[in-house]
């Protein structure tokens, strides 16, 4: 006597920035598994995922069975229990620093923090400051642009890579950055999205908090947006991730489709998304990703960083930084 495999709806939250790669997915997934149903699939800001998961949690409401987020966002689901336990087939393919010990989550790909600018207004990279003190002297007074540190409704890895310069440079550097960016009349944008589309509409010529989702989406479409980084402030290694929340523990099509992440058909697909490259070993990105990592590389926000940023963004309200 044969059992029939139960088939469950698959609910994932994603993050807007995946939202050029996800239907590549999506379809993969459903051809390669014949008798699954399509996956419902959801894309909002980080913030944005994690208050509707707390609103349908606390309202006894359905909610995701699996996040695809940035780690930040990950760490923090973990920290408040929302996750639930598992390990994918192929797993073993990941460096250890791309999973977590308690197979709560692990990395879909590598991102990036870093600077930006426009290279119709800066068309020389010799003209580029080189270093953090060059970044806000008079130069560049209401030339600047970033993230908002404090006020932003959609998510911090802006407020997070200002945090992690900090590391770089030391405390007093670091002090003096930050007032620097106070006195240099510096726009700030909720959105780093938008920040971006700032710097191609010539309302900024340098962007402090770029992330490469935004960057690559405009950098592939030969958009005029350069990155760039200086030793004080060099690129940000960080993740984008996938996990299987606790309200999906029990669904087994869920878990059939973190299978399907972490294979090679999938490591391909995620390679062709727009400022994110592959986290499983042997894979790259299909175009220049401008960022070279392994397993050995830095990756934040770290145990450090979490620890840290509620103090950075004390200091950035009491200097009054947006």
């Amino acid at each position: 006597m044969f059992c029939l495999k139960k088939i469950e709806r698959i609910t994932i939250y994603a993050s807007l920035g995946l939202r050029r790669g996800i239907p590549e997915l999506l379809w993969a997934f459903r051809k390669k598994f014949v008798l699954q149903e399509f996956p419902v699939y959801l894309d909002d800001h980080p913030f944005q995922v994690y208050e509707r998961i707390r609103q349908e949690v606390k309202h006894v409401m359905n909610t995701a069975d699996i996040v695809l987020l940035p780690h930040y966002m990950i760490q923090r689901l973990k920290g408040e229990d929302l996750l639930s336990s598992y390990a994918p087939n192929d797993l073993q393919y990941f460096p250890d620093k791309f999973r977590d010990s308690d197979q709560k989550w692990f990395a879909l790909g590598v991102t990036f923090m870093t600077m930006a600018y426009n290279s119709r207004k800066i068309q020389k990279k010799g003209d580029l400051p080189t270093t953090v003190e060059a970044l806000v002297s008079k130069k560049w007074d209401g030339r600047l642009g970033m993230q908002s540190l404090v006020s932003s409704s959609v998510g911090n890895l802006g407020a997070q890579y200002i945090a992690f310069i900090r590391r770089q440079v030391g405390n007093e550097r670091w002090l003096s950055f930050l007032n620097g960016i106070k006195s240099a009349k510096v726009k700030t944008f909720d959105c780093i999205d938008h920040l971006v589309q700032g710097l191609l509409d010539e309302k900024i010529d340098i962007a402090l908090t770029v992330y490469s989702l935004a960057y690559f989406r405009e950098r592939i479409a030969n958009a005029p947006v350069k990155s760039f980084q200086i030793e004080d402030a060099p690129k940000m290694l960080t993740l984008t991730s996938a996990a299987l929340t606790r309200y999906g523990q029990e669904n087994e099509s869920a878990k059939t489709f973190l299978d399907f992440l972490a294979s090679k058909e999938a490591q391909r697909i995620v390679g062709t998304i727009p400022g994110i490259a592959p986290a499983r070993r042997g894979f790259k990105a299909s175009y220049d990703f401008e960022a070279k990592y392994s397993g050995k590389s830095e990756f934040h926000p770290d145990s450090i960083d979490l620890m840290e940023l509620p103090a950075a963004v004390a200091k950035y309200k009491e200097l009054g930084l947006p």
